[in-house]
C-alpha cells in the first residue's frame, strides 16, 4: 500500500508520534537504542562504544564530501583512533566483516552525520520484519547479495539508503518522520504477527542452542517466538529438531519455522528462521544419537553434529527420532509430522511450457476458465523503452500505455530455492503492481504458491502453497476455487 496521508498526519500529530520524532531529532543515541533495539544478542554498552570510537576518530573529510564517499572511506581506510601513543587502526582498511557486524551503531553514526541521505539500520538479526514492512508499502528492495560478496551485502545498506531517501521525499517525510514510520509507525500499524496455524510441514532441519540458548527454550510458551540461525531455503511451517550442544549434547526440543528462511546481508552466519511452537521432549543423547543403527549414518553425525544449523534430514531420519522419543515415553502425536501423501514429480515435463501445458492450463480449466478468459505473453510496457510479458494475464484490459489484469500468473520450470521463489515473486509483484492485479500465482511443475493482495500490498511471507498432488483432496481444492476460480475473480 502507499502511505496513507490521513492515517500518518494523525499519527503524526498525535502525542506519542511527536514524542518519537522529537526524540528521533533530540535524543541521545542511549535513548533511541533503549528503545528501539532489542537487547536480546546485542549489548548497547558496546554500541556505545562503536559509536563514540566512529565519533572520536581521527579520519578526517572534506567539507563537501558525498554521503557515498563518507561511507566508503571507512571501507577504505579503516577507522583510526589516537591515544598516548600516536595513532592507532581500530579497524583496518577493507575489514569488512567487523563492518558488516556492526551495521546498527556504525549506521546510527552516519545518520547523525548526514541525516538527510544515512538511516539508523535497527534490522540486524531481524531482516524479516524489513521486508514485511516494504512489501506492505510498495518499497521495491533489492534481492540480498550472495553471501560471499562481503563488499555487495555492506553496501546493501547503502541501497536501502537510496531507496528510503526516494520513499520519504515522494511522502515529504523529513529525515527524524522516516525514522519513526519506520520504527514505530509501521509496527503499530500492522500489529503484533500472531502464529497462526501453521501449513503442513515440507522440510525437516536440524539446528543447535548453545549453552546459554537452553533456559530461554525451556521457558518459551505458545507465542514465543526466536531468532535464530538457520537455513535460508526453511519454509514456513518447516520442522525444526533443536540440538543443544556441549555439555548437554541431546536432542531436547522439536520446533516450528513460523517464517521463511531469510538472506540476512548483515548477520554473520546470512541465513536465519523465526522459531515457533517450541516443545520439550524427552532428551536424546548424542551417545545414543551415534550408536543407533540409523542415524549413526547420518553425514552430520559423523561430524558429531558440528556445524549442526541448517542441515536438512529427510522423513526417515527424523520418523527413527520420533521412535527413539516414543521409547523414553514421549507422547508423539503431539509432534508435528509431514504430510503423509506420497509426492511423484511430474516427469513428463521437460521445460517450462511443459508446465503450462500439462499442468496449468488443465488445472485452470478445472477452476472454470476458458481459455480466452487470459492472455499468454501480454506485452506490457514497465520503464522507458522497457516491454515486459507476463506468463499469464487473466481478464486483461489491453489499452496501450493502460493494461490491467485481476489476477496474473507466472511459470517457472522448478524453483529449486528460496531465492528462486523471491526473484519469481519480485518479477511478479512488480507486474502486480503494473496491472493493478489482486492475485499473483507462481507454478512450477511441482508446487503451486498463492499471494492475496491484503490493505492494497502483497506480503512475500504470506501465501499458500501446495503440491499437484495435494490438489486431489476437495477440501484443497474447493480452498483453491474460493480464491483464483473465474468465479472469485469477477
Amino acid at each position: 500500500m502507499k502511505l496513507n496521508q490521513f492515517i500518518w498526519n494523525n499519527y503524526k500529530e498525535s502525542k506519542e508520534g511527536q514524542e518519537v520524532i522529537k526524540l528521533f531529532e533530540e535524543g541521545n543515541f542511549e535513548e533511541i537504542m533503549k528503545r528501539f533495539i532489542d537487547e536480546k544478542n546485542k549489548s548497547l554498552e558496546n554500541y556505545n562504544q562503536i559509536i563514540n570510537a566512529f565519533s572520536n576518530s581521527k579520519n578526517k573529510f572534506e567539507n563537501n564530501e558525498t554521503a557515498e564517499n563518507i561511507f566508503n572511506y571507512f571501507i577504505t581506510n579503516g577507522l583510526v583512533l589516537e591515544d598516548e601513543n600516536g595513532y592507532f587502526n581500530v579497524i583496518d582498511p577493507n575489514e569488512l566483516n567487523y563492518l558488516l557486524n556492526v551495521i546498527e551503531p556504525y549506521s546510527f553514526y552516519l545518520s547523525d552525520l548526514i541525516p538527510d541521505f544515512f538511516f539508523p539500520y535497527f534490522f540486524q538479526l531481524e531482516f524479516s520484519k524489513l521486508q514485511k514492512i516494504c512489501d506492505n508499502f510498495n518499497i521495491n528492495i533489492p534481492s540480498v547479495p550472495l553471501r560471499k560478496n562481503k563488499l555487495e551485502r555492506l553496501n546493501y545498506y547503502l541501497e536501502l539508503c537510496e531507496i528510503f531517501h526516494e520513499f520519504r521525499e515522494s511522502n515529504e517525510l523529513n529525515p527524524f518522520e522516516f525514522w519513526a514510520f519506520l520504527y514505530d509507525f509501521a509496527p503499530k500499524y500492522f500489529g503484533k504477527e500472531e502464529i497462526e496455524n501453521l501449513p503442513t510441514p515440507t522440510n525437516i532441519w536440524l539446528c543447535g542452542a548453545a549453552k546459554d540458548d537452553y533456559p530461554d527454550l525451556v521457558k518459551s510458551n505458545s507465542e514465543t517466538t526466536y531468532f535464530w540461525g538457520g537455513n535460508e531455503d526453511t519454509k514456513k511451517g518447516d520442522i525444526i529438531v533443536m540440538y543443544c550442544l556441549s555439555p548437554r549434547s541431546n536432542i531436547d526440543f522439536i520446533c516450528r519455522a513460523v517464517n521463511d528462511g531469510v538472506r540476512d546481508p548483515f548477520f554473520h552466519y546470512y541465513g536465519s528462521i523465526t522459531l515457533g511452537k517450541i516443545q520439550q521432549v524427552q532428551p536424546i543423547h548424542i551417545s545414543q544419537i551415534k550408536t543407533d543403527e540409523h542415524l549413526k549414518n547420518l553425514p552430520i553425525v559423523k561430524k558429531n553434529l558440528q556445524g549442526v544449523n541448517g542441515t536438512q534430514i529427510n522423513n526417515e531420519d527424523y520418523k527413527r527420532i520420533l521412535k527413539l522419543l516414543e521409547e523414553k515415553g514421549q507422547d508423539i502425536s503431539i509432534l508435528p509430522k509431514l504430510s503423509s501423501i506420497d509426492f511423484k514429480p511430474n516427469i513428463n515435463c521437460k521445460n517450462e511450457r511443459d508446465v503450462e501445458l500439462q499442468i496449468v492450463e488443465p488445472f485452470l480449466l478445472n477452476l472454470n476458465f476458458a481459455k480466452n478468459d487470459w492472455i499468454r505473453q501480454l506485452p506490457v510496457r514497465m520503464g522507458r523503452g522497457e516491454r515486459n510479458y507476463p506468463d499469464y494475464v487473466f481478464f486483461p484490459e489491453t489499452t496501450k500505455g493502460y493494461e490491467k489484469g485481476k489476477m496474473l500468473l507466472e511459470t517457472k520450470f522448478i524453483i529449486k530455492n528460496n531465492r528462486d521463489l523471491e526473484e519469481t515473486f519480485q518479477q511478479a509483484h512488480s507486474y502486480a503492481l503494473r496491472l493493478e492485479a489482486n492475485k499473483i500465482v507462481i507454478c512450477d511443475k511441482d508446487y503451486i504458491w498463492i499471494y492475496i493482495k491484503i490493505n492494497e500490498s502483497f506480503d512475500r511471507t504470506k501465501y499458500l502453497k501446495f503440491n499437484w498432488q495435494e490438489i486431489n483432496n476437495p477440501d484443497i481444492f474447493n480452498k483453491i476455487k474460493k480464491l483464483i476460480a473465474k468465479e472469485s475473480l469477477k
